[in-house]
């Protein structure tokens, strides 16, 4: 994982950035920037315009968005509408308006910017000499010493939320065999079914310590069987969180001996629990997220929901609220009454950080919620002259 650092000055050199600490180029969206009182970059938050078209729905995110960053310390916050049509009362205005109303009455310094297709503009500035009426071109915003910098440091963000998220399908051929290979799968759980979990998890496991590279379709097949079997999954979930391997192998092979239960209370504490919460190890989740998108890559639509329910678990758990809502709109596209897609989704409706994250925001210092693609970590800072990070 690699980290660039430089420095931010004023308002043009943050918005000109906001596409690299998204990791796309936002469209037809609302995006909420907080910086904190030492410069760090804070909580970053992206909204459809579609879901702010419903007046109900629009003052719960904003709402929500306000009180989170409140509780993410933000000294300012940038509210920046994304739109073709960026006038005086277009939606994108509208949007805006409300959020940085609530956003603004939480927090002690509150901007609001819109960038269109050919101009952008504050406004909160009526000084022409600063910000011309009709807005300045939004070439600016790819000319600026930060962007020339992330450019030549090879950064590059995605066209789209679509692009960056979007995962791809394998060719025709390998997921016919895989759609084979599950089915046999699904028909030796009836022979054994305490041995067939057992086995299922084993296979997780050797997946992962060997790679996604080293599966074939015929494995990617018997996993995406074995995690739609619901013990299964749950061990999978408890094998990402490091420490809780034997919780998660009493968890596939069903045994409900003494302790299993408070193994897992612990595995789970340490993942939603900011008194107890550690954050993902790195190496674990990466291994994991690798298997998991080849599964989703493989697996016939019936069997996809599990795989995308996990990986926006890992995301979620990694900070990534973005990457995390895109794989459960998949996974509850696939399945709409997956039920641990929904719990996720609700979680993530309602602003709930992981445990690390949250006892960080809450005065533990340190950067907030970041989107990261790529391999990479972005962390911008904002100050009168702050790191870019």
């Amino acid at each position: 994982m690699t980290t660039a650092t430089m420095r931010v000055r004023g308002a043009r050199e943050l918005l000109s950035a906001v596409p690299y600490a998204l990791g796309y180029r936002p469209t037809a969206c609302v995006v909420v920037v907080c910086v904190r009182d030492d410069g760090a970059l804070g909580l970053v938050a992206r909204a459809g315009l579609d879901d702010l078209a419903d007046a109900p729905r629009r003052d719960a995110v904003a709402d929500l968005l306000a009180h989170r960053a409140h509780e993410d310390g933000a000294r300012v916050a940038f509210v920046v509408g994304y739109a073709a049509e960026t006038g005086p009362g277009s939606d994108v205005v509208a949007a805006v308006d409300v959020l940085a109303a609530a956003v603004g009455a939480l927090v002690p310094g509150c901007e609001r910017w819109v960038v269109g297709e050919r101009k952008y503009r504050s406004l909160d500035c009526a000084d022409p000499a600063c910000c011309p009426p009709g807005g300045s071109p939004t070439q600016e915003l790819e000319s600026t010493a930060v962007r020339a910098r992330l450019v030549v440091d090879g950064w590059s963000p995605a066209a789209s939320r679509d692009d960056l998220y979007r995962l791809g399908r394998a060719p025709e051929a390998a997921r016919s065999l895989a759609g084979k290979a599950a089915r046999r799968w699904e028909r030796a759980a009836a022979e054994d079914r305490v041995g067939w979990r057992g086995a299922s998890y084993d296979a997780w496991v050797g997946a992962a310590r060997t790679g996604a590279d080293a599966l074939g379709p015929a494995a990617l097949g018997r996993l995406a069987a074995a995690l739609a079997d619901v013990p299964v999954r749950d061990a999978v979930l408890l094998w990402c969180v490091p420490g809780h391997e034997d919780a998660a192998r009493r968890t596939a092979r069903g045994d409900a001996g003494p302790g299993l239960e408070d193994a897992t209370a612990a595995a789970i504490a340490s993942v939603v629990d900011a008194g107890r919460a550690a954050a993902p190890d790195p190496e674990r989740t990466a291994a994991a997220v690798a298997v998991l998108e080849a599964v989703a890559a493989h697996a016939p639509r019936r069997l996809a929901a599990p795989a995308l329910t996990l990986l926006a678990f890992l995301a979620w758990w990694s900070g990534d609220g973005g990457r995390a809502g895109y794989r459960l709109d998949a996974a509850l596209a696939a399945e709409p009454g997956h039920r641990l897609a929904r719990l996720l989704d609700a979680a993530l409706r309602a602003g709930l950080p992981p445990g690390w994250l949250r006892r960080r925001t809450s005065g533990a210092g340190g950067g907030g919620p970041h989107h990261a693609g790529g391999g990479r970590r972005r962390t911008f800072d904002q100050g009168e002259e702050a790191d870019l990070r």
